[in-house]
């Protein structure tokens, strides 16, 4: 029978290595706040020891002696099974959290959850974390922020706005962006879609902050140029297998020369309905969009639309969290506004 080899510990690295236990520490977990400085020498030193001797951290035992778990949460705030944001957003926050030593613990909601005050408290109870990035998506996101803001645990908005511990794109400049683009070519009868899922009965203003900020920035700039800023609605989720545009929504839309589409999926929908009608884009009517991701990415045409920078935005959100963290109390930070930028493809 072979007993399990005794786990290395950091008293065992510094005595083969010939340097103190802080020393180890700050060579393996390195602290800005420290005032123990190394020598490259003595950094790959340790390091080599470290590898030699197999060692790996003990996470509890760390946790107990910095009262820190060195884990960040990732709560998806969205649920459906075909639902989706941009991929970015999560390897931005995956790769600033690993460069500061940090794991990164994911949270989803359940795809049917109806009562948010029964499914959140779970995420701070069960998974031992030292901050949270929420991913907003959808009018859950009000609902998420209303249910969290009285709480003294480190919060930030990731694609949500708030005045503070919020990251977010301008969207309203993004929809100004496409009216530009589009009216610089010569389109003047010009409609923004907007989507709502299908059984939301609420305000616009109850929904994700982007579609009002895209409307308002799309109504914005058509007046600013003289021009009749029309909305058109649709009722339905985008994504599924049997989910496909109908004859009489197309008929909503038929009467515009170009349409500006809430995201890449609406746009998709309505692509591949115009593409089984033989309707030609941009011939016969032109369409743009936003968030320019995987959908963009996948369309039947290469798709105009105005893409946010989500891998950056993924990573300013860690670097808010481990602020507060470094804080060491409830407090705020400013939020930060991205810039949208605009992709110009082939469907306008």
């Amino acid at each position: 029978m072979h007993l399990p080899q005794k786990r290395a510990t950091i008293k065992d690295i510094a005595r083969v290595a010939g340097v103190s236990t802080a020393t180890v520490s700050q060579a393996l977990r390195p602290s800005a706040n420290s005032n123990i400085k190394l020598q490259d020498e003595t950094i790959e030193r340790v390091k080599a020891v470290a590898q030699e001797l197999n060692y790996r951290p003990h996470s509890g035992a760390r946790s107990i002696r910095s009262k820190q778990f060195g884990t960040l949460g990732y709560f998806v705030a969205k649920n459906g099974l075909f639902t989706h944001t941009p991929a970015g957003y999560m390897a931005g926050v995956h790769d600033a959290a690993e460069e500061n030593h940090y794991r990164i613990t994911l949270i989803r909601l359940p795809h049917n959850v109806d009562d948010l005050s029964l499914s959140l408290p779970s995420v701070f109870n069960e998974h031992n974390l030292d901050a949270l990035v929420i991913e907003s998506y959808s009018e859950l996101s009000d609902r998420i922020h209303g249910a969290l803001q009285n709480s003294d645990f480190p919060v930030v908005y990731l694609n949500d706005k708030h005045e503070n511990n919020s990251v977010y794109v301008d969207d309203v400049e993004g929809a100004r962006m496409l009216v530009r683009y589009l009216t610089g070519k010569g389109y003047r009868k010009i409609a923004f879609v907007l989507r709502r899922n299908e059984g939301f009965t609420g305000d616009i203003a109850q929904m994700h902050h982007s579609a009002l900020d895209r409307m308002v920035g799309f109504q914005e700039e058509m007046k600013a140029q003289g021009l009749e800023p029309d909305v058109v609605e649709l009722e339905k989720d985008v994504v599924g297998l049997d989910v496909d545009l109908r004859d009489d929504e197309w008929t909503l839309l038929e009467p515009y020369e170009a349409i500006i589409v809430y995201d890449d999926d609406l746009a998709n929908l309505i692509g591949r309905y115009a593409y089984r009608k033989g309707i030609r884009m941009p011939e016969d009517i032109a369409l743009a969009s936003f968030n320019g991701d995987y959908g963009s990415l996948c369309a039947w045409q290469r798709l105009t639309t105005v893409k946010l920078p989500s891998y950056e935005m993924g990573r300013k959100a860690t670097e808010m969290a481990l602020e507060l963290l470094l804080r060491g109390k409830p407090d705020a930070v400013p939020s930060v506004v991205f810039q949208p930028e605009l992709l110009q493809g082939e469907t306008a």
